[in-house]
């Protein structure tokens, strides 16, 4: 797809702006799909070519988001050259919708320390004064106050009689984001109090506009770069809320969610561990399992990060449950998981292993033998447990045992 999304963005950019409110919302999610699953620097050279119009705006966003600040400000030219003027004729446009998101993203840059510099080498002198107010204003006052609700903005009839909530509830749900998330600001100062944080967090998460809802979870991920103490702090509440966005019935949110999962368990590692039992099955019990190819690789590469970031015996136990409850290939691909952990900790937590995966192998074995992941896991205990695997079986019925060991016998 990558080699056509120039042409295809330019078309769906021209669609966005047609008159019929079902073809902008088709182009529109069209865009967005875009921006979650194709190369990022090809997305986003296909949005500038398409020329900085309203709709872009979003979307470019949360392209922002997923390059991240620190890789657009060292990118050189063929990044920051070219997504840097964009950025702050954004910020400068008669739209309120795309000089919030303008804003939105000169605030989400202004965090890292070469932003000036970058100003600097990208901007002509007679911008860079205007430009740099801006970013001022933004840091200490936060983006403006005006309301903005991307489906309203965008021409899409809203509900009748829904139009001052909503228009509140996007005010309200936004002020996360309108504030500043850089170390230095005041903005740093006041989530000191959980409850204030906590608050202002649910607002935009329970939004029952879908992308109020995935501005909150960019600003999760925000925090989690500038300051992960505030996350950490609040690390219960903060998962409630991502695993709610992980089991509600929009499939966008929970997209977003699941790809943006690894770059806050890259940055929390080791504190993960507080909530792995409710951010697991939020995971595997509603995604990997699913048909759309998308959101299982998404949940995978979720999976994968909590295994490669934190110690894995905070994840045998709910690996183990889940692998002897689940069917399909979720259920396949928990069993390979808890394989791979039995490698990566067997050798220093030797009655761990039989106190929590045999009682899966012997349950796999009772109702299955062809699955070949429960022969890479009867593997995966052998190579740990040597005959002790063996006489460990002593104690199952007669058919758990021949099966063992046939199985053994076709490996070894």
């Amino acid at each position: 797809m990558d080699c056509e999304l120039e042409e295809t963005v330019k078309l769906l950019l021209k669609k966005a702006g047609d008159s019929n409110s079902f073809i902008r919302q088709d182009a529109d999610a069209a865009l967005g799909s875009m921006v979650h699953h194709c190369t990022p620097s090809r997305c986003l050279h296909a949005l500038l070519a398409g020329g900085i119009k309203n709709c872009t705006a979003q979307h470019l966003a949360d392209l922002v988001t997923k390059i991240g600040a620190a890789r657009i400000v060292s990118g050189g030219k063929d990044i920051a050259g070219h997504l840097i003027p964009a950025i702050c004729k954004l910020a400068q446009d008669a739209s309120p919708e795309a000089r919030f998101f303008g804003r939105q993203m000169l605030l989400f840059l202004s965090a890292e320390p070469k932003f000036n510099k970058v100003l600097d080498n990208n901007l002509a002198t007679r911008e860079l004064a205007a430009i740099k107010k801006i970013v001022n204003t933004v840091m200490t006052k936060g983006i403006n106050n005006e309301p903005i609700d991307p489906r309203s903005a965008r021409g899409r009839r809203p509900q009748m009689g829904n139009e001052t909530q909503r228009g509140n509830e996007t005010q309200r749900g936004s002020s996360l984001n309108r504030e500043p998330v850089n170390k230095t600001n005041r903005w740093t100062q006041t989530v000191a109090d959980k409850n204030h944080y906590i608050e202002q967090l649910s607002d935009l998460m329970g939004s029952k506009d879908f992308k109020v809802r995935i501005q909150g979870i960019n600003q999760i991920v925000a925090d989690s770069q500038n300051n992960p103490k505030v996350i950490i702090s609040n690390i219960h509440l903060v998962f409630d809320a991502i695993s709610a966005r992980l089991t509600e019935s929009n499939s966008k949110v929970n997209l977003h969610a699941l790809m943006v999962l690894p770059e806050i368990i890259c940055v929390l590692e080791e504190n993960m561990a507080q909530v792995v039992n409710t951010l697991v099955p939020a995971i595997v019990d509603n995604h990997l399992n699913s048909k759309t190819n998308t959101i299982y690789c998404a949940a995978v590469r979720a999976i994968d990060a909590l295994i490669s970031n934190l110690d894995n015996t905070h994840l045998l136990q709910i690996f183990c449950n889940k692998a002897m409850f689940l069917n399909g290939k979720a259920k396949a691909d928990l069993i390979d998981k808890v394989a791979a952990i039995v490698t990566n900790i067997g050798y220093r937590k030797p009655q761990m292993m039989k106190q929590r995966v045999l009682p899966l192998l012997w349950h796999l074995l009772g109702i299955s033998t062809h699955s070949s992941s429960i022969h890479n896991l009867c593997n995966a205990l052998y190579n740990e447990m040597g005959s002790e695997l063996t006489e460990c079986a002593m104690s199952q019925p007669l058919k758990i045992r021949q099966t063992l060991n046939k199985i053994l016998s076709s490996l070894h």
